[in-house]
């Protein structure tokens, strides 16, 4: 029995990682009601999330495809709604009540609190479940080594 080796290209992660940056600025400019590039200019914290984020999903992306050719793709749906959730969680600060946080100090001390107002809804966690299984939905439909069968 031999093993196969899994090879992912960076020229196919760089396209799977592109359907991940799609998902995550549609996220991003649902919490902020629309104006997530005002934000982002405007304020170093959000400025450092996106950039953050960016990174996140690079990995993310790589984690994905991994966990998937494995065959482990209810992990990978789990990585994929805890990240489009947190990146929810972290650009609807400034709305309703609470002023949106001037530093990076600010928005760290408001994400707890915000990811504990948005769990105990019944509804937001569901749909960030659902965006994920449709995200992962498109990569395991588009990355054609996640449809490959390995041992």
């Amino acid at each position: 029995m031999s093993a196969k080796k899994l090879v992912l290209d960076f020229t196919n992660l760089m396209q799977y990682f592109a359907i991940t940056i799609v998902f995550l600025i549609i996220t991003m400019v649902l919490a902020s009601f629309g104006n997530i590039f005002t934000n982002i200019f405007h304020y170093i914290g959000d400025f450092a999330f996106f950039v953050l984020f960016l990174y996140l999903g690079y990995l993310l992306t790589n984690r994905i495809c991994m966990l998937s050719m494995k065959g482990k793709k209810l992990q990978a749906w789990l990585w994929t709604a805890l990240y489009f959730f947190m990146a929810f969680v972290i650009f609807s600060d400034g709305h309703g009540s609470v002023p949106h946080s001037e530093n990076l100090f600010e928005k760290l001390m408001l994400i707890p609190v915000t990811a504990w107002i948005f769990l105990k809804s019944l509804f937001l966690p569901l749909i960030f479940l659902g965006v994920a299984l449709l995200h992962n939905a498109l990569m395991y439909l588009i990355c054609q080594p996640c449809r490959q069968e390995y041992l």
